[in-house]
């Protein structure tokens, strides 16, 4: 299987002593891989240092087979992301603003965001001021503008993070499309279990800076009646040793 994502020996600690230590995973090409743990494990770190916002202390992160720290732009040439929140200029349309986001990029037309609309569910209501969009929406057109480019991985941190149910299974649904349609692999940070076990292939467990786990969801529920009855044993096992 084609290695997008290596993680190798990535660690990360602030002057409060919290942060990742020694990380170690692979994503292939197809997988949607979750990131799974609690609030302050240390997903968004993991994911800030994947995207280049910010700088490990040691440890090598490979997209592509391109070291992000010495040929970071061919690393994330293929690579769409929303770490933390989605952003958007709430006074323009959600179309507009996929027009400024497309001047980043080479040769995208307008075709391009008529489609990405049309993939998120958003190609009727592309008139209206984001000011006015739910939640659910602005999170939508956060991934329309992260699909915009055709990226081969997107990079998600807490994508249906303060939405209610019909808005995660919405997210959930477009994911799942997208990995189908778009050819698209994407490595997704997330506490939601539930919501993990029905999106992902593939999981890894980070509790307190560190993975513990990892396994094919697959296989995991052969052995588990679900993925949180596996997170927790993991979880217990590893602060028990």
């Amino acid at each position: 299987m084609e290695k997008v994502l290596e993680v190798n020996g990535l660690t990360k600690l602030y002057k409060n002593n919290r942060g990742i230590k020694d990380i170690n995973f692979e994503v292939y090409r197809g997988d949607i891989y979750g990131f799974l743990g609690p609030n302050g494990a240390g997903k968004t770190t993991t994911m800030k240092i994947i995207s280049g916002l910010c700088r490990p202390d040691k440890g090598e992160v490979r997209i592509f087979g391109h070291d992000i720290a010495t040929d970071f732009e061919k690393a994330m040439q293929k690579v769409g992301c929303i770490i933390e929140t989605t952003e958007a200029y709430d006074y323009m349309s959600a179309y507009k603003n996929l027009w400024m986001a497309a001047r980043f990029y080479d040769n995208i037309q307008e075709v391009r965001i008529h489609e990405v609309l049309e993939l998120v569910g958003l190609e009727k209501y592309k008139n209206e001021r984001v000011a006015n969009y739910s939640l659910g929406m602005k999170q939508r057109l956060g991934l329309a503008a992260a699909i915009l480019s055709k990226p081969e991985l997107v990079i998600l941190d807490e994508p249906a993070n303060g939405l209610d149910i019909e808005g995660m299974v919405d997210i959930r649904n477009i994911i799942t499309s997208l990995a189908a349609s778009e050819k698209i692999t994407f490595f997704i940070s997330s506490h939601l279990i539930h919501e993990m076990e029905l999106t992902c292939t593939r999981v890894g467990i980070v509790d307190n800076g560190s993975l513990i786990a990892t396994g094919v969801v697959e296989d995991i529920l052969k052995t588990y009646s679900s993925l949180e009855d596996f997170f927790i044993h993991q979880v217990k096992e590893e602060r028990s040793a």
